[in-house]
């Protein structure tokens, strides 16, 4: 009798093993991730934040594809190769959103999730992650400005790319704010292309120095337009006669803020935002609806609008607090 209860225990055992050992013997999600350009250390350090993600959980395996700079033609080439991998999803960061629109369509069709970040209208993604609320970006960004030059005279806006929707909005959002609250400030110029490379940003601060004797203040988004602009202010001496507002990373930018060639800095961190970015992945891939991501690990209850999800990443950066950041 002994033996029979103990081969049903040893059957009872096996059937349950058996049940869940396919969850835990399934093979990882493969995810491609493809953002501006590669070799800079915020998508570098998103990146990580993917990668970190998929090897924690055991459920994503994360591969980088990307150009050297921020070509659309080139991002739109790796786009169409990495489709051509068929991975379970594609998650991308458009320079272009309008070229990438057919390859985002071509992904869907050959059954890929096709995740944008940075891109609100995209039409052809199966759904978009946007890491900051356009209107707090806005007041933020604009508030940071008016401290550090005051409530009137020119300024600019750079950003990374005239294509670029995630930053072309942040600048509309930006502007909207500044006249609505500052009349008295104005834009020198229409926007400036630049913030993803030190040495344009650079060489575009000293032009309109030149060009616009009124200009008092510059914002770039882009995380390396920051860096050029202030290496210019430190070049002409204007260390606390020009405002600089940089969207640059925290390790990067607190030499510039301690010696004041930066006057401010407005940040997300790129790490936490690759945690709960590779998080919506997983879950999506896993069966959850949109609908239904209601608490992400790092940054809480996000906003969800159709297929756009939207959580607020970004946060002011000082030579006392950049080291808190981590990166």
């Amino acid at each position: 009798m002994k033996k029979i209860q103990f081969g049903l225990i040893l059957v009872v055992l096996a059937i349950a093993f058996a049940a869940v050992m396919p969850a835990f013997a399934a093979d990882p999600y493969e995810i491609i991730f493809v953002p501006k350009l590669i070799g800079i250390p915020w998508f570098t350090t998103m990146e990580k934040g993917f990668v970190d993600y998929g090897k924690e959980a055991g459920t994503l395996n994360i591969t980088t594809m990307g150009a050297t700079d921020a070509d659309p033609a080139a991002q739109a080439r790796m786009l169409e190769d990495a489709i051509a991998k068929s991975p379970d999803a594609i998650v991308v960061v458009p320079n272009d959103t309008a070229t990438l629109e057919p390859l985002l369509r071509k992904g869907k069709e050959a059954g890929i999730l096709m995740i944008t970040q940075e891109a609100p209208t995209v039409k052809n993604a199966d759904l978009d992650i946007e890491f900051l609320i356009l209107a707090q970006e806005g007041k933020d960004v604009v508030e940071l400005l008016v401290k550090n030059m005051g409530t009137e005279g020119g300024y600019a806006i750079m950003v990374g790319g005239l294509t670029v929707e995630g930053h072309n909005n942040r600048a509309d959002a930006m502007v909207k704010y500044q006249e609505e609250n500052y009349p008295n400030l104005y834009q020198v110029t229409s926007r400036v292309e630049g913030g993803e490379n030190v040495q344009v940003a650079h060489d575009k601060l000293l032009e309109l120095s030149t060009a616009y004797p009124d200009m008092k203040g510059i914002i770039t988004i882009g995380s390396l337009g920051g860096i050029g602009a202030s290496q210019a202010v430190r070049e002409k001496n204007l260390i606390g006669k020009f405002s600089v507002i940089g969207c640059t990373v925290p390790s990067e930018a607190v030499a510039y803020l301690e010696d004041g060639s930066m006057a401010g800095n407005y940040i997300g961190n790129p790490y936490r935002i690759g945690l709960d970015s590779a998080y919506i992945v997983e879950q999506i891939l896993q069966g959850k609806k949109i609908e239904e991501l209601t608490d992400l690990p790092e940054y809480g209850e996000p906003i969800i609008e159709g297929n756009i999800i939207t959580f607020h990443a970004d946060s002011e950066v000082t030579a006392e607090n950049a080291e808190s950041f981590g990166f």
